[in-house]
This record gives structure tokens, sequence and C-alpha cells, in this order.
């Protein structure tokens, strides 16, 4: 269970620090930014993985909210496998995200100054 709450933890803190079209920001207080309830859904479905099979497309293009199966995997890295299996599926999982990320680019390149 204290996984799940440093991962709730770190998900509202992504939350307070991000910003683009369709993401929830927090007023001074910090309670707008779940007053939205499609966002309040997509964060229960990226923390628990269950019913999201309608959302899915609206979680991860509007609020730009990544799978459960990364956060599903990450907390297994922490907790452990049940069996090869599920370990070799979770290398897949990260492998093709890292893949995206390679081939993402910086928006806001740092110049050299040297």
């Amino acid at each position: 269970m204290k996984p799940l709450i440093i991962l709730a933890a770190s998900l509202t803190g992504l939350f307070c620090l991000a910003s683009g079209n369709g993401i929830a920001m927090a007023d001074d207080d910090g309670e707008a930014m779940f007053a939205d309830p499609m966002l309040r859904r997509c964060v229960f479905w990226l923390l628990t993985g269950t019913r999201g099979a309608l959302i899915e497309p609206l979680c991860t293009d509007e609020y730009q909210v990544p799978p459960p199966s990364l956060f599903m995997c990450a907390r297994k890295v922490r907790t452990g496998f049940q069996s090869q299996t599920e370990l070799d599926v979770c290398a897949v999982i990260f492998d093709e995200e890292a893949k995206k990320a390679r081939s993402g680019y910086v928006k806001h390149a740092l110049s050299p100054q040297m």
C-alpha cells in the first residue's frame, strides 16, 4: 500500500508542474486540480488499471496520462514479480517506452555556452 501512496503523491506533483492543453492546473489551495471529474477518472485508471477501456484515448491524448501498465510494472520492480513471464512482459513494456523516448524531440534545447 505504501508504494501506491508514494505514486499518488508523485502524480499529484506531476500534475501541479505540468502545463499544456487539457491539463488541469491547481489553484492556490490545490483543490481545483481534481475538480475535473474526467481527470479524476483518468488518475483512477492510471493507478488501478481498471475501468479505462472507453476513456483510454481521452486520458492519453487530452490529459497526457500514461497507460497504467507503466506504473504497474514500476510497482512490480519494487515489490517483486509473480513469475518470469510477468517480468519479461514488463521488460518489453519498458523497452518500448525507451524507444519512444529516444525517438522523441526536445522542445527547448539548451544552447552550448562554451
